[in-house]
């Protein structure tokens, strides 16, 4: 059946299967394949970083063993995050017979979740073991608590490798018949590494008339991060200093250092292996300071000028 043109590429795109979807990890492969054949799952908890595929195999599970709509509840902890939402929606819904064998229960950002909400899942991971499975899926894994990963099978999932992702998005465009530089996919992927549904959604806003645009953002952080790439490339550091002091709040400055970490690379003094190895000291030192400075922005000025000193 053909799809609607207008179908967002993530989704159009997205695994549906098993044999579409791209493990890392053969153990975790061969984990899920003995899942599917035994028909039955343990609680799961799926970790890593955003837009890494964690729902994408937990709604593929879902599918695969035939759960029915009416067996499957999905909360997003992000948005209700207090002990009201288990209390009312998770003890409603698991405390009926499900259809099927079991009901799941598909709790995304499970991170977010407040201390009580955690302590009231783990209760109810124990009391609705017999009809009903959870599965977790989180950014931090080190926000859940103990008992909550006690009870859980963990998969935890890595970022893709960037060639991969290329070789992704380079079908995509092809499929969607878009024409692109592949030094503009490159930058996109920089911008939005590691997480690749990011990645995907950018293209598309940005692919105009069958051609890959240069991005046009709503708001500073995609518009900062693109022309930081371009500052890294010209070893700018001072500049690079500016923009990103006058465009990042101050929740953002830890996002700053991975994208820093990630694209060091790109600036021509730092593909040398010594300078290299010297910055990413550098910009780890000041990532410790960040938690605990009275300025976090006067904290990451003093690593811009270390990096521009470290050209000298």
């Amino acid at each position: 059946m053909q799809r609607n043109k207008h179908e967002l590429w993530v989704e159009k795109y997205r695994p549906r299967t098993v044999d579409e979807y791209i493990f890392h990890d053969p153990q975790q492969r061969a984990s899920i394949m003995r899942m599917i054949a035994d028909k039955s799952i343990p609680h799961l908890l799926l970790s890593g970083v955003q837009g890494s595929g964690k729902t994408t195999l937990a709604r593929i599970l879902i599918s695969v063993m035939g759960v029915d709509s009416t067996d499957v509840l999905i909360i997003n902890a992000s948005d209700e995050r207090g002990i009201d939402t288990f209390r009312d929606k998770i003890r409603n819904f698991a405390t009926t017979m499900p259809v099927g064998t079991f009901k799941i229960v598909l709790l995304e950002e499970a991170s977010a979740l407040t201390p009580d909400a955690q302590n009231a899942l783990k209760r109810f991971m124990e009391e609705y073991a017999d009809t009903a499975r959870f599965i977790l899926t989180c950014n931090h894994e080190n926000k859940v608590i103990p008992p909550i990963k006690s009870r859980c099978q963990h998969f935890h999932f890595k970022a893709s490798d960037k060639n991969d992702i290329a070789e992704y998005l380079i079908t995509i465009l092809a499929h969607e018949q878009v024409i692109f530089e592949l030094g503009l996919l490159d930058k996109y992927i920089a911008y939005g590494y590691p997480d690749v549904r990011k990645i995907v959604n950018t293209l598309q806003q940005n692919s105009i008339d069958g051609k890959l645009q240069m991005p046009r953002f709503e708001g500073t952080d995609g518009d900062y991060k693109f022309k930081l790439i371009d500052l890294i490339e010209r070893d700018k550091w001072l500049d690079a200093r500016k923009l990103v002091c006058a465009s990042v709040t101050s929740e953002e400055w830890e996002d700053v250092y991975r994208f820093l970490y990630d694209n060091i690379s790109r600036a021509p003094t730092f593909q040398q292996k010594d300078k290299w190895e010297e910055a990413i000291i550098v910009i780890a030192e000041h990532l410790y300071k960040n938690s605990i400075v009275a300025d976090p922005e006067i904290n990451a000025a003093a690593m811009f000028i270390r990096l521009g000193q470290l050209q000298q």
